[in-house]
């Protein structure tokens, strides 16, 4: 019984319907057994790597044909850098100013707002709220898990 979808296509198929691109990349004709079966592919074969060798193959190949043609490599730089870490704590403080939820003091100090404290207030409470309810369901796991025990005991009790 074929094991992926792939292997069952490739079950139905005739060897003449079978896909040439995926053929060719998983090294040419595929081995038939006398009653037309497909070869089991070898577990400790990695397929991947091989795919990715035979893809940089033909980068490379690509590669050279193209110098040798004349064309320059060229080398891109992406647009914008990803912040660092002080620009990152910059951005966090500026939208938390934003939102409401602090503003500066005379000193350069972040303040806590009203809004702000609710919000932290509310986070607490469903942090608090989830962590309870993470309490409960291992409790009731435990004592499933207990009284699972004690069925098993006694079934090996009346044996």
């Amino acid at each position: 019984m074929p094991e992926t979808g792939i292997d069952q296509i490739n079950e139905e198929a005739t060897p003449a319907q079978t896909d040439v691109l995926s053929s060719h990349l998983l090294g040419g004709k595929k081995k038939q057994h006398l009653l037309g079966g497909k070869k089991k592919h070898d577990e400790d074969k990695n397929v991947e790597t091989e795919e990715i060798q035979h893809l940089d193959k033909g980068a490379d190949y690509l590669t050279t044909m193209l110098l040798q043609q004349g064309v320059k490599e060229t080398k891109t730089k992406s647009k914008k850098t990803p912040p660092k870490l002080d620009e990152l704590k910059k951005l966090f403080v500026q939208e938390l100013i934003d939102s409401g939820y602090v503003k500066i003091g005379d000193k350069g100090r972040t303040i806590l707002t009203d809004t702000g404290k609710e919000f932290l207030d509310n986070q607490t409470k469903n942090a608090a709220m989830k962590v309870e309810l993470a309490k409960l369901k291992n409790l009731e796991y435990r004592k499933s898990l207990e009284r699972q025990d004690k069925r098993n005991q006694k079934k090996r009790k009346k044996k």
